[in-house]
């Protein structure tokens, strides 16, 4: 008899609970505990029993399931996308939101035209702002940059949201970063719910030049609740899907109207973290950082690479921002992302429809190989 334990919220399992020597026992740490299992394990496909006892999941399935299957160990338990927008949504926010209150508020503040909303000059005698490339989840790095910073130095995620709704379609299985990270913290709750003093209580849907600040976005899955931590995270619309062209082998915004949105949304971005207390003012408070993920780019933006790296420079180097923010470091998930490419195969795709001749530079561009968003952003900031 095959027993599969899959356990929540503990480090080991009870020890007053002990199993027949005929059981094969394999155990399973999960943050969720699923109300129907899908195994795609053949070990697992007949299931004789499912039980909960004390958070613990007992499945067994029968002699014959096991016979099917010499392995020894069960393969990785997956909940899909959906089960775990259920389970954060109707279970793990709920409790937060219940016996974390004072530790962890589920609330925001709308801004709906930043720049008009927060004065803020700026420092040309300070030092410019270090910017710094890598590859991870932003989130885990923008936390493991919070705890390896000074006591008191503030850090903050700069999230690509979605204009219409909190979280986008978060809760149905879709894979943008904001909708992931929903269905792993509080954001959807915090973005949903006007913070104290608010003035404005519905921030849906954000202006084309607005953003949202939650002060405290718990990220919880998949860890036990002990090791559950929280970040402020600023979510604000980029421009999407811009019309882009190609310029001596260069892509560049089409239109200046577009190019200069972009460039707004992200002075607001910071301008947000800013009047949250996200800088750095000398003598006031710590060196602060912030966190950008691919912020306009990717398949849901699809934003020129090289022009929106421009733009994060020009607008900490000039205007009203200038000498305000110490750090940012840009995260990216995927080393092998490339938006060039994406924008590159839609210019050709729309040249062949109207029956066009490819340009020679967009043919060659097409046969270079793909450059991708991380080596644009090293590119323009060196390291």
């Amino acid at each position: 008899m095959i027993l599969l334990i899959i356990y929540k919220g503990r480090s080991t399992l009870p020890a007053t609970i002990s199993f027949p020597p005929h059981f094969s026992i394999h155990l399973l740490q999960s943050p969720y505990l699923p109300t129907r299992i899908r195994l795609k394990s053949r070990k697992f496909c007949q299931l004789s029993s499912f039980v909960l006892i004390s958070g613990i999941a007992f499945i067994m399935s029968s002699s014959r399931a096991q016979a099917k299957s010499t392995s020894t160990s069960s393969r990785t338990f997956k909940p899909k996308a959906s089960e775990v927008a259920h389970e954060t949504k109707k279970s793990i926010i709920p409790r937060i939101q219940t016996h974390y209150a004072d530790k962890w508020g589920t609330w925001s503040y709308y801004f709906q035209d930043p720049l008009a909303q927060v004065s803020v000059e700026p420092d040309p005698h300070a030092n410019p702002t270090n910017f710094s490339v890598y590859v991870d989840d932003p989130v885990n790095y923008a936390l493991h940059w919070l705890s390896h910073s000074e006591p008191g130095a503030p850090v903050a995620f700069i999230c690509a949201a979605n204009e219409k709704r909190p979280g986008g379609d978060w809760v149905t299985g879709v894979v943008g970063y904001e909708e992931r990270l929903c269905r792993r913290s509080t954001l959807s709750a915090t973005l949903s719910t006007a913070g104290p003093g608010s003035h404005m209580k519905d921030a849906y849907p954000i202006s084309s030049v607005g953003g949202i600040f939650s002060p405290q976005v718990d990220r919880s899955e998949p860890l036990m609740e002990e090791q559950w931590q929280d970040i402020p995270v600023c979510s604000v619309p980029p421009v999407r899907w811009p019309k882009v062209n190609m310029t001596s082998g260069v892509l560049q915004y089409s239109f200046a109207d577009e190019r200069d949105l972009m460039r707004e949304k992200i002075t607001g971005a910071l301008a947000i973290c800013y009047s949250r207390g996200i800088t750095n003012i000398v003598g006031t408070l710590k060196p602060a950082k912030i966190v950008v993920g691919d912020f306009g780019l990717g398949n849901g933006h699809r934003n020129p690479p090289s022009e929106v790296a421009q733009l994060w420079w020009e607008v900490t180097s000039s205007g009203p921002l200038q000498g305000r923010i110490h750090n940012i470091a840009f995260i990216f998930e995927d080393a092998r992302q490339s938006t060039r490419s994406l924008i590159l195969e839609d210019l050709a795709k729309k040249h062949r429809k109207n029956g066009g001749i490819i340009p020679l530079a967009l043919a060659n561009a097409l046969r270079e190989p793909p450059v991708s968003d991380y080596d644009e952003f090293l590119n323009m900031f060196g390291h």
